[in-house]
C-alpha cells in the first residue's frame, strides 16, 4: 500500500484505539432489565430457514400477484446470499455470524435490484426491505414488496455522520429540511454512525428517537453502525444473549448492519465497522466476516459498475479490505468517526474520505462524484466542545499559513448591474488565481431562465457557474446540484435596485479559483469544489440567458500563490 496511506491509517488507528477505550467500565445490563436467562431460551424457538417472495407490487394491493415476482433479486442474512427464482421465490438458511451471535437479532433483507425501490408503510412507518428474526410470525412467508422506480444519473445522496445526540438537536432538522428541499433529486440518505452513546440503560429510549427521525426523514435513510452504537462494546457484554446486546439494539430499530442495492446503474453498499480482539472485546476496524460478505456482494456486481461504499470509517488494520475495494471497482469509500473532513488517500483507484459532522451531499453522475459540504459542526478541540455552528467551514486546501490570505491590487467592485440575454465582461487582474463575490437573481418582467458567471482560463477552456431557475438547481462547471440556496439579500448590497427590496430573492456565490480547483460557496452555506487545473482566469463574464438578470454585487481580487507552493499530501478540508 502507498506509504502515505499507511501513515494516515496509522494516525487513524491511534484515534480508533483511543476511542475504543473511552469507557473504562464495561456497559452491562442494569438491575431490572428482563433476565438474560429468559432471553437465552429464545434462540431454540427461532427458525433456521426463512422463505418468501420478492415482488414489485404494481397494483399496490399488498400481495404478490401473478407476474409481479422479481427474478434474480438477491436476499441476504448478512453472511450469505441467495437469488430469487422466476416467480420471485427465495429460501435462505441462516449461517452463524460472529458479530451477531444472538439468533433472534439476526435479519433477512433484500438487496433490491435496479428499477425497484422499498415501500414504506405510511409516513413514519417501517420500510419493507428487511425483517428481524424475532419479529417474524411466519418464517415461510417473509415477503419483500417493492415499488417500481426507474432511475437515471445524476443523483444526489445525503450523508450525515457522528451526531452523538440521538438525532434530537436542531442541526439534525437542518439536514432533514435540506434533503427535503432537494426533492426527488435526493435519492436516499446515509447516516454514518455514532448516533449517540448507546448502552443497555438508554438503548431503547434513544434508539426509539433515532428510529422516529429515520422513518420521518424525507428520503429513505440507511444507517452504518458506529463504535458508540454498539451496546456493551467495551467488555464482553456485547455478545450477551439479549436483543439489546452488541449490534442487537441497532438492528432492532434500524435494520441490518450490512446492506446493498442498485439504482441508476450504480451499486451502493454499507458495512459495519467492528472486529473482535483476542480478549473477545469489540474494536474498530473491519472483521474478516464483514469483508467476506462485502466480497460476495461485490462479486455479483456487473463489471464496469461504479460502486459507492459507506461505513463508520474507511479504515481497518485488515489490509484485505483495501484489496477487495480495489479489485471490484469501488469508486468512493466514505465514512466519519474522525470528526474531520479528510481526503485520506487514493489507493488502487479508490478514493477514501471521512466527513465532519453533521452532513454533506454527494452528487453522482457518469463521470464520478462531487461533495457539497453543509458543514454543521461542533467547534473546539478536534471539532468538539458541545457548541454547534452552521458556518463556512471546510473545503479549503491551502499550502502554508497565510498564503491563502495574500492579496494584491485593488478589487473590482460593481453594484446593481443588469444583463439581458447576453453577457458583460469584468476587468481581470493578471495572475493565476482570484476570489470572486457575486450576488444576483433573475429580474424584471422576463427573468432570465439561466444566469451566472463564465470564466475562461489562459488555456481557452470555459467554466460556468450558473443558477437555473427552470429546475431550481445550480449548474456548477457542468454538474447540476439540485438545491435551492435562496435567501433575502441585504439592502446594503442591493441598495435601491429592486422595486420591492424586502421581497426580492437573491443568490450569492463566492468563487475561489485556486491552482488545482475551483471552489464555490453559496449563501455562506453551500460548499462545492471541482478538481480542475485552471490556467489562470483570462476572461470573466456575468451572463443572462432567456431574459434579464440583476447582479447586485460583484467583487473580484487576486490571490498570490508562491511559485514553490506545495499542496498538502493529506487534504484536511475541514
Amino acid at each position: 500500500m502507498h506509504k502515505h496511506m499507511l501513515t494516515v491509517l496509522a494516525v487513524l488507528g491511534c484515534i480508533a484505539a483511543g476511542l475504543s477505550g473511552e469507557t473504562k467500565k464495561a456497559d452491562k445490563p442494569p438491575a431490572g432489565m428482563p433476565g438474560l436467562t429468559e432471553s437465552s431460551k429464545l434462540p431454540a424457538k427461532m427458525p433456521k430457514t426463512v422463505s418468501g417472495r420478492v415482488y414489485v407490487d404494481k397494483n399496490t394491493n399488498g400481495r404478490c400477484d401473478d407476474g409481479e415476482g422479481v427474478e434474480g433479486a438477491r436476499v441476504t442474512d448478512g453472511v450469505e446470499f441467495v437469488t430469487t427464482d422466476a416467480k420471485g421465490k427465495y429460501s435462505i438458511t441462516l449461517k452463524d455470524d460472529p458479530l451477531v451471535p444472538y439468533l433472534p437479532s439476526r435479519t433477512v433483507s433484500v438487496c433490491w435490484p435496479d428499477g425497484t425501490w422499498p415501500i414504506q408503510q405510511a409516513r413514519g412507518g417501517i420500510w419493507s426491505w428487511w425483517a428481524r428474526l424475532k419479529d417474524i410470525k411466519d418464517a415461510d412467508a417473509v415477503d419483500f414488496p417493492l415499488a417500481p422506480r426507474k432511475g437515471k444519473l445524476p443523483v444526489c445522496v445525503g450523508f450525515g455522520t457522528d451526531p452523538h445526540d440521538s438525532l434530537r438537536r436542531e442541526q439534525n432538522n437542518i439536514f432533514r429540511d435540506e434533503a427535503g428541499r432537494a426533492g426527488n433529486h435526493t435519492l436516499f440518505s446515509v447516516m454514518g454512525g455514532d448516533l449517540g452513546y448507546l448502552g443497555f440503560g438508554n438503548a431503547d429510549r434513544d434508539y426509539t428517537d433515532i428510529q422516529k427521525y429515520t422513518n420521518n426523514f424525507p428520503t429513505l435513510m440507511m444507517h452504518c453502525i458506529g463504535n458508540h452504537d454498539v451496546v456493551g462494546a467495551h467488555g464482553k457484554w456485547w455478545k450477551a444473549p439479549h436483543e439489546l446486546a452488541g449490534n442487537g439494539a441497532f438492528i432492532k430499530y434500524l435494520g441490518p448492519i450490512r446492506w446493498s442495492f442498485d439504482h441508476a446503474g450504480v451499486h451502493f453498499v454499507g458495512v459495519d465497522w467492528m472486529l473482535i480482539d483476542e480478549k473477545g472485546h469489540i474494536q474498530c476496524g473491519l472483521a474478516d466476516s464483514s469483508i467476506d460478505w462485502l466480497e460476495k456482494d461485490l462479486k455479483s456486481v456487473a463489471r464496469g459498475t461504479d460502486v459507492y461504499f459507506f461505513n463508520h470509517q474507511p479504515w481497518s488494520p485488515n489490509q484485505r479490505f483495501y484489496k477487495v475495494c480495489a479489485k471490484y471497482g469501488v469508486k468512493l469509500c466514505l465514512g466519519g468517526h474522525s470528526h474531520r473532513n479528510m481526503y485520506l488517500a487514493l489507493n488502487g483507484g479508490v478514493e477514501y474520505w471521512t466527513k465532519m459532522s453533521l452532513y454533506t451531499l454527494i452528487y453522482i453522475d457518469k463521470n464520478g462524484f462531487e461533495f457539497v459540504d453543509r458543514c454543521i459542526y461542533r467547534g473546539g478541540r478536534n471539532g468538539w466542545n458541545g457548541n454547534w455552528h452552521h458556518n463556512r467551514r471546510g473545503c479549503a486546501l491551502y499550502t502554508d499559513p497565510g498564503a491563502e490570505k495574500a492579496q494584491r491590487g485593488k478589487p473590482v467592485s460593481l453594484e446593481n448591474v443588469r444583463v439581458t440575454s447576453g453577457s458583460k465582461s469584468l476587468e481581470v487582474p493578471k495572475g493565476p488565481t482570484c476570489d470572486i463575490y457575486i450576488g444576483g437573481r433573475g429580474a424584471g418582467t422576463k427573468p432570465a431562465k439561466r444566469w451566472g458567471l463564465r470564466i475562461t482560463d489562459s488555456n481557452g477552456k470555459t467554466y460556468e457557474l450558473a443558477r437555473v431557475d427552470a429546475d431550481n438547481s445550480l449548474d456548477l462547471l457542468g454538474r447540476k446540484t439540485f438545491f435551492s440556496p435562496i435567501l433575502i439579500h441585504p439592502k446594503a448590497v442591493r441598495k435601491a435596485a429592486s422595486i420591492d427590496p424586502d421581497e426580492q430573492k437573491w443568490i450569492e456565490m463566492r468563487i475561489f479559483i485556486m491552482p488545482d480547483r475551483i471552489r464555490v460557496i453559496v449563501n455562506n452555506r453551500l460548499h462545492y469544489q471541482k478538481f480542475v487545473k485552471v490556467g489562470g482566469a483570462k476572461k470573466i463574464e456575468y451572463f443572462a440567458e432567456g431574459g434579464t438578470a440583476e447582479f447586485g454585487r460583484i467583487d473580484l481580487w487576486q490571490r498570490i500563490w508562491p511559485k514553490d507552493a506545495k499542496l498538502r499530501a493529506t487534504a484536511n478540508t475541514g
